[in-house]
């Protein structure tokens, strides 16, 4: 699939993010500048794009007073839309790579959102250390603890344990897009107290037995796929109400 349609669509999107102006996403205002937001980033926001499977999946699960515990927040326009999808809604986020935190702030100032907390550390059940090594990508949205042939730098990020969050926010909602590390983290999470999860998959990055095991692990806490929210790399699990 090619990403622009003509020379002139190129150009045009370069004079838009160079310009600096903030761009609206389904009503979210996002801040641009090129330093933090990759020409591709730009273009998704631009085409109305941006992790559109994973913001269907979660507006077709959440509830009123949600509490939504996200890992990798991103430029936070994911937990920006979540926090006004419904009532009493709470989301705690974390995010591993620190040059994209002045820019959530940004965009949590533009937006006068309130509901949402960002943690600059990496979630892990039963974590070995304090910190741990993660790759950084030239896009933002690939820095995974895996090296990839685009892996630009390495930087060492604090390291919380997922379950001991999971067991102080009891959330009811778990967002996950963390680029491969899903294979270490969702099996050996406590799941039983989630009520849904939208899971971005990274099949390139995992085997099929990493995969199966995090099924595995969901059906094991009672949360079944919810097909119709579940497309492309992302799916939606959900517990079945008896």
């Amino acid at each position: 699939m090619r990403l622009f349609k003509s020379k002139n669509s190129r150009r045009k999107y370069i004079r838009q993010r160079e310009s600096g102006m903030p761009i609206d996403y389904h009503g979210l205002t996002v801040p641009v500048s090129v330093e933090h937001m990759p020409l591709p980033i730009f273009v998704q926001i631009s085409e109305d794009a941006y992790e559109r499977p994973e913001l269907m999946a979660v507006e077709g699960m959440i509830r009123d007073n949600d509490r939504v515990l996200e890992m990798g927040t991103g430029l936070g326009i994911v937990s920006g839309l979540i926090s006004n999808m419904a009532t009493g809604i709470e989301v705690q986020s974390y995010e591993a790579n620190p040059s994209l935190l002045p820019k959530i702030t940004e965009l949590h100032q533009l937006n006068d959102i309130t509901n949402v907390s960002v943690t600059h550390a990496m979630l892990e059940p039963n974590p070995a250390s304090d910190t741990r090594s993660v790759h950084i990508h030239k896009y933002f949205s690939e820095g995974s603890i895996y090296q990839t042939s685009d892996s630009e730098d390495m930087i060492e990020i604090p390291v919380v344990d997922i379950n001991k969050v999971i067991g102080q926010f009891d959330p009811t909602v778990l967002v996950c897009d963390i680029e491969g590390a899903e294979e270490v983290v969702i099996p050996n999470s406590e799941l039983s107290g989630i009520r849904a999860l939208v899971l971005e998959l990274h099949p390139h990055m995992m085997s099929r037995k990493a995969i199966k095991n995090i099924y595995d692990a969901c059906l094991a806490a009672g949360l079944y796929p919810r097909v119709e929210l579940s497309s492309e790399q992302v799916v939606a699990f959900e517990r079945i109400d008896d």
